[in-house]
């Protein structure tokens, strides 16, 4: 005799349970959280012979395992920082080719359930044929990740956009590929610079100008007056002896 028990997390409700149990490979009773009356039945005419007692007593014990492995579930979603639905992180980014052609490629990242769908659209029509589309794979955290890629011709990026759907969205994206803002510089700050420029120029050289046209005027050189009574006499210093 074994019992088989599964518990699965969806989005906006509590997880569904389900028992199943089997005697030599055949299903003898079924528990369901999703039936309108949750409680074991039988699988099995032999097991029909059962009381009241025995369906009773083991429509608790799988209710009680039922809150048990609804415990268990939240707590290994929260390990691995899931939700019922986690929305996917999504982008487009441009990659030129020398031959003049371009590939978008769109990203979904970080999302949860492994179910995504991923199309490209050109004015609206699907580019299904001809974009590139590649398996869904892990991310590593429990989370998983995919992208699609299409080439186009180089300009006409903004006719195709890229749409996503996963039940972890209130509603499917529409997403294009964004150019980056072009790099501006403002004319002010030219004008600014440019008086600044203009009125240090002017100052410079009219300090210049001064110092050119400006200055101390000083008559003819008169050389220094000498005393006449030492001209052409010699003096001499005699040391007295002792």
């Amino acid at each position: 005799m074994r019992y088989f028990y599964t518990s699965v997390s969806r989005p906006g409700g509590e997880p569904r349970f389900i028992v199943v149990g089997y005697v030599d490979d055949s299903q003898f009773v079924r528990f369901d959280s999703d039936a309108e009356n949750p409680s074991v039945e039988p699988r099995a005419p032999w097991i029909e012979q059962e009381g009241p007692e025995y369906w009773e007593r083991e429509t608790r014990n799988f209710k009680g395992t039922a809150q048990t492995f609804r415990v268990n579930l939240n707590t290994a979603l929260r390990y691995y920082n899931q939700s019922a639905g986690d929305p996917p992180k999504t982008h487009v980014t441009h990659h030129p080719s020398p031959d003049g052609d371009v590939t978008l490629r769109c990203w979904a990242l970080g999302f949860y359930p492994k179910e995504i769908t991923l199309t490209w659209q050109r004015d609206g029509e699907d580019q299904t044929q001809d974009m590139e589309l590649v398996e869904t794979r892990p991310a590593g955290d429990g989370n998983f990740q995919k992208w699609a890629a299409v080439v186009v011709p180089a300009g006409e990026e903004q006719r195709y956009t890229c749409h996503v759907h996963h039940e972890g969205l209130p509603e499917p994206l529409t997403l294009r590929w964004e150019p980056p803002p072009q790099a501006t510089i403002p004319v002010m700050g030219i004008v600014a610079a440019v008086i600044v420029l203009v009125v240090t120029g002017a100052v410079v050289g009219f300090i210049l100008w001064r110092k050119k046209n400006t200055g101390v005027k000083k008559g003819p050189y008169a050389p220094a007056a000498c005393n006449d009574s030492a001209q052409g006499s010699d003096v001499s210093l005699t040391a007295e002896k002792v």
